[in-house]
């Protein structure tokens, strides 16, 4: 298969009903051609984070001379980010290569009648990375759960340690209406024997849940945040100072990304890693201060070169818009102009509400994606503020440029990465197309 049709078979099977089941994908791995048992996986499960602490453990497994696959979602710009081996994403031809395959396959168990339907584009794309990293030989694999835990499509292997970062509202319509219910469907990933790594607030409702899914479930618990372990963050004015404490381990290291939750997530993936090192598998305390210094994944407080300055953050919920307000006030960032578009299942009326009174201007523009709120509706929410409407996620950016003042974009990824590959020179929405990206829906 050449890439543009991996691409083409992509598009098409969009319209591949979501359907939180594993009984279909788990049908396909058995009868597949490839040993994914041959891997050692990392599950990483939550509302905001989990990219981020997928990202750092993928560091430092690095770090410490492995051969490391890591499979997220969303992609910014390119589908092919989605699928990484020691940082890089595949070729062209690695990735047709992998996408065929699973193609193949899927469609020979689909007209033999062994499955109902062919896999969805979250699980092809799934399938594709468990095919490239048994081909290419990883030692290690790190998943980023898509959507929920229980149901999800990498709950189909069995992982040396799961992690579940955070939890708060978000995709209701498919996970429930509260905290409770939402944590209950993450909590799924927990497996017997399989250690679990929690980042929530020890007397959280989330936590109470997950604690009592592990107890049932005999996984032993590590809750990164609960007495006696601690964090300590300093902001040094490049990044941030920790140092953690876990278990029999003081560990010490950097962050140089922007913002004190990714300092959290950093100490989130290095409780996962000391639970592997608990475990006994060998990495040192140096390889840990390695991966979190090294650590990049774009779209997260990513400042772009030029000027005026262009943050680009991933924020598409009320969560992850207060962590970016929180960053704004520690840097004392106010009256800057504010590039904002959602998705319309979002709740969009709160993250408003959150960054009105930071923000000068507002340019309201739309994602490119079928689910994109008309930026029209979101002008009530910024009273008093100066705002214009710019349906180009491109051409919003240079409105906001014209106003020469530092410039935040978020609401979504799909706008972040079509903003990205404007402002990089490339042509924005490719591989966001409404109608022709390869892009998943359930995504942000």
């Amino acid at each position: 298969m050449r890439y543009a049709a991996a691409l083409a078979y992509l598009e098409n099977i969009q319209g591949e009903t979501c359907k939180l089941s594993l009984e279909n994908i788990q049908r396909v791995i058995d009868r597949a051609p490839f040993a994914a048992g041959a891997v050692r996986f990392v599950q990483v499960a939550g509302t905001n984070g989990k990219g981020s602490v997928c990202h750092f453990i993928a560091a430092i497994l690095g770090c410490a001379g492995q051969r490391v696959g890591l499979f997220t979602s969303p992609h910014i710009e390119d589908v092919r980010e989605r699928i990484r081996v020691d940082g890089r994403p595949l070729s062209r031809a690695e990735f047709a290569r992998s996408v065929g395959a699973v193609s193949a396959l899927a469609e020979r168990l689909r007209d033999a009648g062994e499955i109902a339907n062919l896999p969805t584009f979250f699980e092809t794309l799934f399938l594709a990375a468990l095919h490239h990293f048994a081909r290419v030989k990883v030692d290690w694999a790190v998943l980023e759960v898509g959507l929920g835990g229980r149901l999800d499509a990498t709950s189909t292997v069995r992982p040396e340690v799961t992690v579940i970062t955070s939890i708060a509202l978000d995709h209701m319509n498919v996970l429930g209406t509260t905290l409770a219910a939402i944590a209950a469907e993450k909590a799924g990933i927990a497996r017997a024997g399989v250690p679990l790594v929690c980042g929530c607030p020890p007397r959280s409702v989330a936590s109470r849940v997950i604690r009592a899914m592990a107890r049932r479930r005999r996984a032993p618990l590590l809750e990164v945040f609960a007495a006696p372990r601690r964090l300590d963050i300093e902001n040094t004015g490049r990044g941030y100072s920790c140092r953690y404490a876990v278990n029999s381990h003081e560990y010490r290291f950097r962050v140089p990304q922007r913002g004190r939750h990714q300092a959290v997530n950093a100490a989130i993936a290095v409780a996962a890693v000391d639970a592997l090192v608990e475990r006994g598998w060998k990495i040192g305390a140096s390889d840990i201060r390695c991966g979190t210094r090294s650590m990049f994944i774009p779209a997260r407080l990513e400042r772009l070169a030029g000027r005026p300055a262009v943050i680009l953050d991933g924020a598409h919920n009320s969560a992850g818009v207060r962590a970016l307000v929180e960053y704004l006030r520690e840097e004392n960032l106010r009256g800057f102009t504010l590039v904002f578009g959602v998705l319309q299942d979002k709740a969009y009326p709160a993250m408003a509400r959150l960054l009105a009174p930071l923000a000068g201007r507002v340019v309201l523009t739309e994602p490119v994606s079928p689910r994109a709120l008309a930026p029209e509706k979101l002008r009530r929410y910024f009273p008093g503020r100066e705002c214009r409407v710019e349906r180009d996620p491109a051409r919003a950016l240079e409105v906001a440029k014209k106003f020469k003042r530092t410039i935040i974009v978020c609401g979504s990824l799909y706008l972040v990465g079509a903003v990205r590959a404007a402002a990089r020179g490339r042509r924005g929405g490719k591989q966001h197309g409404r109608k022709k990206v390869p892009g998943d829906r359930r995504a942000v």
